[in-house]
Order: structure tokens, then sequence, then C-alpha cells
């Protein structure tokens, strides 16, 4: 149970982690939550602290589970289980076959601790009709890995008209959602019986399957590598499974597995499973991806050895597929979430940066067609953090981290602020040696600071092994004449450094100076670092495609979208809207769209609407 006692200890060790938590579960812009508003609502008089108000906003909410759950697959168990309490106790051992005694009877508990936590999130019950049917966990963003046979009710032939069960898990958040069978690898008749696999029919039958969920849980909950190579290990070891007996939530369980060497089509073990537990993940002792259980058909307890389809084509597509984004439609892959129309060259250049850390561009300079309208600028902030967390491993170190600043007319130091949000000390950044104040002109005094503080910022974020994003929110009133100053030689000087990234978000009347690219190709011939630039104003029919055709291909790659029905899709989206001489829609419209188009590709795609 998670209580403020606890709280408090997660927010002194997992400050960073927490906040990160709170954009992914309240992703909506309308309805923001950071760890900063909900400060400010502590009521210190009253005995208040942040741990109260934190833990009272999720229970609020419901999200008490969904917050463990994220935090454990970073590691940040906020209720951890003593290290010597992690295994279930009095397990019975299955002692129908022969397995050996390992080397090394025991786990390095340390490092048990850590996976503990981790498993307990990316892992989930299958269901059919709410019944749990069978185990399984993560293993891409939207993508469940269990067993084939889990759903053999689901395939059954039916006499009459009856409707086939609904696919679902149950997440560790506890939560049902809705799913679908995206492939099915068959397992070989005679294994019901406990016979293996014919010689040549191992390597098709492998009873897996692959499901898809709507919303990216594997993202927030984190997910069972399967990209690594399998372990490689002959005669008998230790090995824990994951796995839901009887579809109850029970401790992870200690057995001995055996491995014959390679090219083995299944794997013995002695855990004693029951019905609920087909689809479990197993790992070895060094907590390694084994394979899933298969079942305990007749004698047997037995995995299928994640090294027999690691390698098969479709099962790497279909992971691959899941785990690239390119295109952010949605600032959390959610149908539901806010949808993400006509911001292309943002997407692009985000993803140039990810895919070519070593490029000349180093930025993103957002600017208006209209002045008078801040459209779309905050939510560019939105749509930065939402990119970079969903490119995030939720097992390693963060990679990026995110700044913003928002100057105005009373900002008297911008440099200074910069340096307290980035450094996170008081002190103000001081000129390089030299160029002090009085020893130069003001303008070259200030440009001297900026490089030490970049500089200083280079340092730390490299020491960090981070890549910086520094967002600058647009001026609503203005800048005076020396805060304009700094932010010139800010833009001068930030995108020099090869671990700081500048996104300007209006500036259109400040003469800055930085290189803009039109397109992210001009950036691999550059000489010098640039920005690029994003012009935001109307939208077109070809940008409504685009969020369309991005929603089915990360949410159904396997769905075949033809020409007529995008072409249909795309009209219907649009219904009750004129577009200018141009082809243009007006940006007030994007909010019906965006609605049309929701429904749309809900009905594509067989969804409830």
């Amino acid at each position: 149970m998670l209580t403020v006692g606890k709280m408090r200890k997660a927010l002194v060790a997992h400050e960073q982690v927490i906040r990160r938590a709170l954009t992914a579960l309240f992703p909506s812009p309308d309805e923001p939550l950071s760890l900063d508003a909900i400060a400010m609502g502590v009521e210190e008089e009253d005995g208040e602290d942040l741990a109260d108000m934190l833990l009272a906003t999720l229970n609020q909410f419901g999200k008490v589970p969904h917050f463990i759950s994220y935090l454990r697959a970073r590691g940040a168990d906020p209720v951890p289980l003593p290290r010597d309490r992690i295994f279930a106790r009095n397990i019975a051992r299955f002692t129908g076959i022969e397995i050996g005694e390992p080397l090394h009877p025991s786990f390095d508990l340390g490092a048990l601790g850590d996976f503990a936590a981790r498993a307990e999130a990316f892992r989930c019950r299958i269901t059919l009709d709410d019944a749990a049917e069978g185990s399984g966990a993560f293993v891409a963003p939207n993508l469940v890995l269990t067993a084939s046979h889990v759903l053999d009710r689901l395939f059954a032939p039916r006499a009459d008209d009856s409707p086939a069960p609904r696919l679902g898990i149950i997440a560790s958040d506890g939560e049902r959602y809705p799913a679908t069978c995206v492939q099915r690898w068959p397992y070989h008749d005679g294994e019901v019986n406990g016979a293996l696999p014919p010689d040549g029919m191992a390597q098709t039958h492998v009873d897996i399957a692959l499901l898809r969920v709507f919303m990216p849980l594997g993202q927030a909950y984190g997910c069972i590598d399967v990209s690594a190579d399998p372990p490689d290990f002959v005669g008998p070891s230790m090995f824990t499974l994951v796995h839901y007996p009887e579809g109850r939530e029970t401790g992870f369980v200690s057995g001995r597995v055996r491995r014959d060497g390679p090219g083995a089509s299944r794997l013995p073990h002695d855990i004693d499973t029951a019905g609920g537990s087909s689809g479990g993940p197993g790992f070895d002792r060094d907590l390694r991806f084994l394979g899933i259980h298969q079942g305990r058909w007749q004698n047997v307890r037995r995995l299928v050895p994640y090294e027999r389809f690691r390698d098969e084509p479709r099962f790497r597509a279909l992971i691959e597929e899941n785990s690239k984004l390119r295109f952010l439609w949605s600032l959390d892959r959610n149908i539901e979430g806010p949808l993400i129309i006509g911001r292309r060259q943002f997407n692009t250049g985000l993803a140039a940066m990810l895919e070519k850390p070593t490029s000349r561009l180093r930025g993103i300079w957002i600017r208006r067609e209209d002045t008078n309208s801040i459209r779309g600028l905050g939510f560019s902030y939105d749509m930065l953090e939402a990119y970079l967390l969903l490119h995030e491993r939720p097992d390693a170190v963060l990679p990026h981290r995110c700044i913003r600043i928002s100057p105005s007319l009373r900002t008297t130091d911008l440099l200074a602020d910069l340096a307290q949000l980035a450094l996170e000390d008081d002190l103000a950044p001081e000129a390089l040696p030299g160029t002090g104040d009085g020893q130069t002109t003001d303008v070259a005094h200030q440009e001297s600071r900026a490089d030490a503080l970049m500089q200083a910022m280079q340092r730390r974020a490299e020491a960090k092994g981070q890549t910086w994003w520094v967002f600058f929110d647009n001026p609503p009133n203005g800048l005076s004449p020396d805060v304009q100053v700094q932010l010139e030689h800010i833009a001068r000087h930030l995108p020099t450094r090869a671990n700081l990234r500048l996104i300007l978000a209006g500036y259109e009347t400040y003469r800055l100076a930085p290189l803009r690219f039109g397109n992210v190709a001009e950036a691999d011939t550059a000489r010098r670092a640039g920005l690029l630039v994003e012009e935001l104003g109307p939208f077109t029919r070809s940008d409504v495609e685009a969020t369309i055709n991005a929603m089915i291909t990360s949410l159904s790659p396997e769905a075949e979208l033809r020409p007529a029905r995008l072409q249909e899709m795309t009209e219907m989206s649009l219904q009750g809207l004129v577009a200018d001489a141009t082809g243009e829609f007006s940006g007030k419209d994007l909010g019906t769209v965006a609605a049309q188009l929701r429904r749309q590709v809900k009905a594509f795609l067989g969804v409830d609407a």
C-alpha cells in the first residue's frame, strides 16, 4: 500500500521520475497536472506537505495503481518488497521430470529486487469475456506476448451465430483493456499429450501469440527486452516464472529449468503451475528472458524457448514496427487522447535529431503565419515532451531533459533564470576572463556570459549522458532590450553545443541569428549548426490524410488501408468544412476535424465508439 510516508521517500529519491509519471498519466494539455501545480495547492499551515497533496490527487483521479506501475517500470518502486520476500512461500515443486541440480542454486537478491519491481509492472492477465485465461507480458508499447493455446476458445468453431468471446487484458494497474490478436503461431497437436513437435516443425510451431491493445501501456509500464540475445547455457539452472496461476496475483516463483543445448524445442521446468499460468514469461538465473510457459500438459511443465521465435520474421517485424515512432499523431498514442494534425515539419525535425544526434540540426524554430494567434505554441512543448517520452526505454537512464522558460517584460536577467532552471543553482553565469562588467562593451559582456553558461550546461548534460532540450515560450508582451540581447546570444551559442537543443516558439519579430533550415536534408550538408523552421498556420487535406495513415500504421499495421478508403475517411473527417482558395482549412476547425477523424479511425479498426 502506498502511504504518505512512502511517497515522501519516493519524492526524495525519484523526483524526476515522478515528474515524468505525471506527464505520462495526465497528458491532456487541457487538464495538465504537474508536480509544481500540485505543490501550489499544499496548505502548509494545516500541516500538509507535497507528499500529502500528491497522494490525495492520485487517489482523487484513481491513478495510484497506474502511478506505482509507472515507477516500478523505471526501478523506482515506491512500495518495494523486502528482498527475502520476493518469491512466494511454500510453493510445491513438480517432481514428474528430472531437472538436476543447478551449479548456482540461488539468485542475486539485489538484482532480483530491481527485476521484481519491473516485472510487477510489465506482466498482465489475458482474459476472454472478462475471465482470466492466461498470463502475458508487454514486449512493445502496444503488444503483449502470450501462448497461442491461451486463445483456443477465441478461435474455436461455433455451430451457431454466437459472437466470439471478448479478448482483453488486465494490466498491472488493475484496469481492463480490450485487445485484438495480431498474429498467432500454432502449437503441434501432439503437444496436448506431452509430445514434442516432430523434427522440422519446432521452428514453425512455437505456440506464441501477439496481442495488441490500443493504449501504449508497454511504454508506461515497461516491456521485456526481445532484442537481446537468448541465454546460452547447458544443463540445469535456476529460473523464475512471472505468471497468474488460476488468474490469481501471487508472488514470483523460483524453480529449476533444464536446457540440453542449442536447438532445444522445449525446456522442462519444475514449477508447479496451474490454469492461467500459460503464456507467463520465464527468466534465467541472470534474469534474462528465457521463454514463455507453455502449460502443464500431462506430466510436463515446460517453456517455449525464446531462441525459437526471436528471429521469426513476422515476430521481428511486428515488434520493430510498434517500437519505432516517427510521426506523433497523439500525445500518448492513445486513440482517445488529443490528436495532432498538421505538424509534420515538427515531427520530422524531432525524428531527425533523435536518429542523427551528431547532425548539424540542433533545434526547431516554430514561426506563426498569424503572429496575433498563439494557437499551437504552448502545445508544442507538450508534443516535445510526449515525443521524447515515447522514445525512452523505461528501464534505462533518462536520455533527455526538457527545460522550459517563459521570459517576459518582467524578466531582468534571462541568463540567470536559465542557469537556475538548468543547473539548479542561484549563481548567475560569470563572463569569461577579460570580458567582465566594465572590461568591454555590455553586448560583448552579455555574449561572454551566454557562452560561459552554454559551456556549463554542455558539461553537465554530457556528464549525465543526456540531451537537454531548452524550450522558449513566446513572450506575451515582448522583452526588454537587455533581455532581447541575451536571447540573441543564447540563440547563437546554444546550437553549437553537442548535447543541447533549442526550441523557439514564436519570436518572429526578433532578429535572431541561428542558421535556418527549410528541411532536414539541408542540415546534412551544412557547415554549422542551425534550426529547422516550422511555419505554423492552416492545415490541409494531406495533413488529415497523414494523421489517419499514422494512426492506422501505429495501431494496426497489419490492416490494409486502400486509397479509396483513405479518401473516404478524409472526406468524412472534413465534413462540413470549407477550404479557402488555396485548399487550406482554418486552424480554428482542428477540434471539429479531430473529433470526426477519431470516429472514422475507430470505425475502421472496429473499436467501440
